[in-house]
Formats: structure tokens, sequence, C-alpha cells
């Protein structure tokens, strides 16, 4: 028997809201970002996205190319994505880990981060030095490290 229910969490799309969204996530952290992205490209949203995506490279980013049909889809959102180790040639600037600060994040923002917890550590602090409230940052753990809780 398998038991379904709706999204619940922290990590759960704001469905009446207006304001623009920001999608962070790292590794199959995706999974739920490609989720709210389905569904904002299926109701036709209006409202500014930002789809953000850390992976290792090319070869490891899952969804990577249904990021780019989704956000194709949507009026006014963008996909940014950060490879670590690229395989190909790849922008300098988009190489590493994230940094959020080198994006121009709109004001009135809500933010969505998933992945391991290092990784929203890192974001979360860059949310809050950009000065989005912390009350608009949502996150939630995806990774091996969920565990470790606040050892890492």
């Amino acid at each position: 028997m398998l038991r379904l229910s709706p999204p619940f969490g922290d990590v759960q799309l704001d469905e009446d809201g207006e304001g623009p969204v920001l999608l962070v996530s790292a590794g199959i952290g995706c999974t739920p970002m490609i989720g709210m992205l389905d569904h904002l490209a299926a109701t036709g949203a209006t409202r500014q996205v930002i789809a953000v995506h850390a992976d290792h490279s090319e070869q490891t980013h899952a969804f990577r190319e249904t990021l780019r049909q989704l956000t194709g889809k949507l009026a006014n959102a963008s996909a940014e994505v950060w490879y670590e180790q690229p395989v190909g040639a790849w922008p300098a600037e988009r190489t590493g880990r994230i940094d959020l600060s080198t994006l121009a994040l709109p004001t009135g923002l809500t933010a969505y981060l998933c992945g391991p917890l290092p990784f929203l550590r890192a974001a979360r602090a860059q949310l809050l030095a950009a000065k989005v409230p912390a009350a608009d940052i949502h996150d939630e753990v995806f990774g091996p490290d969920l565990w470790l809780g606040e050892q890492s």
C-alpha cells in the first residue's frame, strides 16, 4: 500500500503568492524544485522565478534538461547553474560553489532551499547577507548528512 498526501513541511510553494520565487538546490535536492517549476509552468505563472542549482558536473545534474525546459515555459524565469567540476567549457564565474551575491535578487522574494546541510547553511547565510528576511527563507535537508544535525 502506498500512502499519498499533499506536500507538507517548510518547502512547499505558496500557490497564492504573487511575488518573486527563488528556488535554490544542490544535488538531488532539485527534486522538489522541479515539482514546483512543473506546477508553475502548468498553471501559467507570471511571477518571476529564479531557479538556482549547484552540482558536481553536468553528468551528475539530475533533471538538467527538465530544468531547462520548465524555465523555458515560464515567461519570467531563469535557470542559474554552478558546477564544481564542469566537464566541458564552462564560465569561470559559475565554477565552484554557488554565490548568490552574484545574482540580481528582486526584493520581496520567497526563497526555497533544498540540498545537503552544509549547502543549506551557506545558501541561507548568503540570502541573509543579501537582506532577505529569515521568515522568507524556507529549507529542507536532502542528502546523506541529514543524520549529522548540528555537528557538521
